[in-house]
């Protein structure tokens, strides 16, 4: 193994970190960081690919990429280019403009300094951008009684795409686009929501992906109109910072929406929407759609929730409360006042502090957590957070 596949290797296994964690986070992919990690450089792309992904992955490690870039070139045998030496022109007289060394050279210089210039720039965006990727039917989410789906769209001519479709998954890997990059793939459907995702990937290993959800509305009979539900918010896998989770979608033919078992008001046009506080790590969101005879539909979204400050969430409930906020030292403005029943506040800093003067009706939620009531009605009561 190449001494700069060991120091590679070793630097990960002390962070802890898997290989297929590394392709993840840096968005390359893994088969060439182990060639790298290997040294098997001719499994690797051009050597300007092989340096960006090189200088991305030792940043990544927290190594110096300058030392490790010399070391690869080393190890590839790769020399400095000689200067290059430009002999003495004569000066040619056209037009009473005389052309010397002295204004060639710079022109030369200058035009090669350029060419270069845009030739790393070229490098760096086929390297650096994901391929272009379009899904124009269906445009957005759509519903339809069809028991399939044709899916299409338009990317680059050379990509790979691949279609899933859940639940299931099923999967149509490995579609190729025509000359002028369109596709199209057949996908069937399932009763109730279907989780479309389109991916493509190009041969420098950058990827694209959109998503579509198809409701497959079945006709319904007279004695039989079961429920409908689309779920728009959350993205199933999606990340939340220091924020509670929005869910939110509509629905039609129903009678109630529970989202984790908690009953959610429904609008005249079907629409709900409802914010969810959750404690950090990977959670679960089942929301529950039922009409009135009993028929019923479910959705499911599995979100990540972390959490970098003291996030605090105030419910003023069962009568007005005045409160008085402060986050890292300053009084939080338009507090230091009386809220009303049903007012909801958020406040988030490396610390923050709530003074309320009606601990019963004041209410808490520190990242996620439910803290109940601040204290007995009338009574002044102050809680202060920190920084996880």
């Amino acid at each position: 193994m190449a001494r700069l596949g060991e120091i590679l290797r070793a630097q990960r296994e002390r962070k802890g970190i898997l290989l297929e964690g590394a392709a993840d986070d840096t968005r390359i992919r893994e088969k060439f960081l182990h060639a790298l990690e290997q040294g098997d450089y001719n499994s690797l792309p051009g050597a300007v690919y092989t340096k960006g992904f090189l200088r991305n992955y030792t940043e990544y490690l927290d190594l110096d990429p300058e030392e490790l870039v010399a070391l690869y070139n080393e190890e590839r045998g790769v020399v400095a280019e000689p200067p290059r030496a430009f002999r003495p022109m004569r000066p040619i007289m056209r037009r009473n403009l005389i052309l010397t060394p002295a204004v060639l050279v710079p022109a030369f210089v200058l035009a090669g300094v350029a060419l270069f210039a845009g030739y790393l720039y070229y490098q760096f965006t086929v390297f650096a951008l994901p391929p272009r990727m379009e899904v124009f039917d269906p445009p957005t989410d759509a519903i339809t009684q069809a028991s399939d789906y044709l899916v299409k769209g338009r990317t680059e001519p050379d990509g790979r795409v691949t279609v899933r479709v859940f639940p299931g998954p099923e999967t149509f890997s490995d579609v190729r686009p025509a000359a002028d990059g369109s596709f199209s793939v057949r996908v069937p459907l399932r009763p109730g929501a279907n989780h479309v995702e389109v991916e493509v990937l190009d041969h420098a290993g950058k990827v694209s992906r959109q998503t579509r959800s198809i409701m497959q509305e079945l006709q319904p009979t007279a004695a039989d109109a079961g429920p409908q539900l689309i779920v728009e918010q959350p993205a199933n896998g999606g990340t939340f910072t220091n924020t509670p989770v929005t869910v939110s979608g509509r629905a039609s033919r129903v009678a109630t929406i529970t989202v984790n078992g908690a009953a959610v008001p429904i609008a005249a046009d079907g629409r709900f929407t409802v914010t969810v506080n959750f404690t950090a790590g990977q959670q679960s969101i089942r929301v529950v759609a039922r009409n009135a005879t009993g028929g019923e539909v479910t959705e499911l979204r599995t979100v990540s929730v972390a959490y970098s400050a003291a996030f605090v969430t105030v419910n003023v409930r069962s009568g007005s409360a005045w409160i008085l906020a402060t986050v890292d030292g300053s009084q939080v403005p338009n507090t230091n006042r009386v809220f009303p029943e049903g007012q909801v506040l958020t406040f988030t800093g490396r610390q923050v502090t709530v003074r309320t003067g009606n601990g019963a009706a004041t209410h808490l939620t520190f990242n996620g957590q439910d803290l109940g009531a601040m204290g007995a009605p009338g009574v002044v009561a102050e809680r202060s957070f920190g920084n996880p």
